[in-house]
């Protein structure tokens, strides 16, 4: 969790606590209808193999023979109670196929709790992200209004074209588009946590989200990004993997736990008897029996049975090695697009765009004075504009990634690439 607040936040210049953030983390995990579903999975499977490996009941069996009429008294009578004797291999292959399924549920919550994880973070700073691109646009639009102001009152008195007066306007409406699509998608961040916390946060998990997204919109994007994390280590902590790995040991449990029913099986009887004697009466004493399996007279049977336990152990290697393959795909190709957004956000010159930004009120001066044209003006802006919000946009390219890299292989859920890649790229491109 704290790996993935210090990798998934980049919206400061050095490493800083997000108490906030990881609050609010924490009560997602906490509320989330799907990460309690999984835990009561996970209680479920652990009361299951707490259950396993047990010998089943006895039986109470009666039996009469040689009544005359319907009468009992004169008829021979026994009682008995039979029990199967359990075996330590099948003791041990049903505890084995039980602790196989205790894994895979373990592993799902696991798997969903790093997922929901990677979703908050970037939700967070998809809304935090967003908000900013759309602060920089309202600049924009400022600069614009303050530009008609000057404009008019030269167009007043002749010395401007209608024309620059329509293309300004233009201009301000192309600039309150995005800025309104920007809103939007910040708002698309706030209720994808809501969600998260449930269908009914409390009044202190809402307040724990305002000061998250406050804390979140304190911060100002930086050119120096984290380095993402080891591949190989995010592969031995998906969770696709490990469930793969709990079913490769569930089946080779089953297998274990179907030969050792194929070896002959006991079970042991005593009990009563009662039986009429010669000159009268009767006698009573005791009875002890036993009974054994025989396996070889279903060999056809057992050798199927086998085979075809054989064959899910196969599958579920096969099934193992592709999820594995899947994954790492996954996670290479997030970690390409992470350095991507982290080469874009390096082309970027700090210094360059701090002093762009201080032009910006001379190059407004300038055009009331008449010595900048309105396109000279648009111009200036729009490229500064483009530049900060772009550079904004590689550091959402970037949040994206790692929440990729962190969640690869958990299942479904899992964010939409494609639909991140057109928010955070060519809808926006100017």
């Amino acid at each position: 969790m704290v790996l993935a607040a210090a990798l998934l936040f980049p919206f400061q210049a050095r490493a800083q606590a997000e108490p906030r953030a990881d609050a609010l983390r924490e009560a997602i995990v906490r509320t989330n209808p799907e990460l309690a579903a999984r835990r009561a999975a996970v209680q479920a499977a652990e009361a299951r193999a707490r259950a396993a490996g047990y010998a089943g009941p006895a039986f109470l069996s009666g039996e009469a023979e040689e009544i005359p009429g319907i009468d009992l008294r004169d008829a021979s009578v026994r009682v008995e109670v039979e029990r199967e004797f359990l075996s330590r291999g099948r003791r041990e292959g049903a505890r084995a196929v039980a602790a196989a399924d205790v894994r895979a549920a373990s592993a799902s919550l696991s798997s969903a709790e790093r997922r929901l994880a990677a979703l908050a973070t970037r939700a967070l700073t998809q809304a935090a992200g967003w908000s900013a691109i759309a602060r920089r646009l309202g600049a924009e639009d400022s600069l614009l209004v303050s530009a008609e102001a000057a404009l008019r009152a030269r167009f007043s008195v002749g010395d401007a074209r209608y024309v620059d007066v329509l293309r300004l306007r233009t201009e301000r409406l192309r600039v309150q588009s995005e800025r309104a699509e920007a809103a939007a998608e910040a708002r698309a961040g706030r209720v994808a946590l809501e969600a998260l916390l449930g269908p009914a946060p409390a009044p202190a998990q809402t307040a724990l989200l305002e000061a998250a997204l406050a804390e979140a919109a304190g911060r100002a994007p930086t050119a120096a990004l984290p380095p993402p994390p080891d591949v190989d280590s995010l592969l031995a902590q998906s969770g696709a993997i490990r469930l793969a790995e709990a079913e490769v040991e569930r089946a080779r449990a089953g297998r274990q736990l179907l030969l050792a029913e194929q070896r002959p099986r006991l079970a042991g009887a005593v009990g009563v008897q009662r039986f009429p004697s010669d000159g009268g009466g009767s006698t009573l004493g005791p009875t002890l029996g036993a009974s054994v399996s025989l396996p070889f007279t279903a060999r056809r049977a057992n050798a199927t049975a086998t085979e075809a336990a054989a064959a899910d152990v196969a599958a579920a290697e096969a099934e193992r090695a592709a999820t594995a393959a899947a994954v790492r795909a996954e996670l290479v190709a997030a970690r390409e697009r992470y350095e991507a957004a982290r080469t874009r956000l390096a082309v970027y010159d700090a210094a360059l765009l701090r002093g762009a930004r201080e032009e910006r009120e001379a190059a407004l001066a300038s055009f009331r004075t008449g010595d900048l044209s309105l396109i000279e003006l648009l111009d200036f802006e729009r490229a500064l504009a483009r530049a900060e919000t772009e550079r904004l946009r590689s550091v959402l390219d970037a949040a994206d990634a790692l929440a990729d890299l962190l969640a690869a292989g958990s299942g479904a859920g899992a964010p939409d690439h494609d639909e991140t890649t057109s928010r955070t790229g060519g809808s926006h491109d100017r």
